[in-house]
């Protein structure tokens, strides 16, 4: 049985993963900087209480972890499901590439998918299991919000929504990490300081690809 200490305890952890406090957190999150403080945490006959589901959610996004995978980190929790692409079967190991080599050509296939021999298997961090692969962030300027040395595991099979956090992918350029925004065309905030806040646009043609992030490790 899941208890409120169990999803406290892990919703700390990975805040200290990423070098935030509770209230950094929160604030981060946009939400109140006492919101997580362990001050608040209890009801008046002192036993903890369930953070609403409202304010979780918000710290995962802050995170970078879907809540399939937060719940399947808990005791008892089970794991994230995740589809599989047709004729892929589950595996122990996932492809892996920095996230400055994402900008070769022959990565993935018609679908989506990795393919070819550039590739390296890592182990599959929490049961991710095929099609999805892991990109490592080999540059500082995705920080703070992703660090570099961090992982970022990447699912192709499902789709991005607005406020999902995404690659961009396209054959001869950088991938680039960002957030989708809503509405048309599409366009996505990059991470990066360096696109200065501005939008970018992309031609939806093929062999591009925007491929979901549905958790970061380190």
């Amino acid at each position: 049985m899941i208890t409120p200490e169990d999803v406290w305890s892990r919703l700390d952890s990975l805040a200290r993963e990423q070098g935030l406090t509770p209230s950094g957190l929160a604030k981060a999150a946009g939400l109140d900087a006492t919101t997580f403080n362990p001050s608040r945490r209890a009801g008046l006959d002192g036993a903890l209480r369930w953070p609403s589901m409202g304010s979780l959610l918000r710290a995962l996004d802050v995170l970078g972890v879907h809540l399939a995978t937060f719940a399947a980190q808990l005791p008892g929790g089970v794991s994230p499901l995740i589809p599989q692409a047709e004729g892929v079967s589950p595996s122990p190991l996932l492809p892996s590439l920095p996230l400055s080599h994402l900008g070769q050509a022959g990565l993935f296939d018609k679908g989506g998918c990795p393919t070819g021999a550039a590739w390296e298997d890592v182990e599959a961090p929490f049961g991710f299991t095929a099609p999805a692969y892991v990109v490592r962030i080999d540059t500082a300027c995705l920080e703070p919000v992703l660090r570099e040395g961090a992982s970022a595991v990447v699912l192709p099979v499902l789709e991005a929504r607005a406020r999902d956090r995404v690659l961009l992918l396209q054959p001869g350029q950088e991938a680039v990490a960002g957030v989708l925004l809503a509405g048309a065309p599409p366009r996505l905030a990059p991470l990066s300081a360096a696109a200065g806040g501005v939008p970018l646009l992309w031609n939806t043609a093929e062999n591009v690809w925007l491929h979901r992030i549905v958790m970061t490790t380190l």
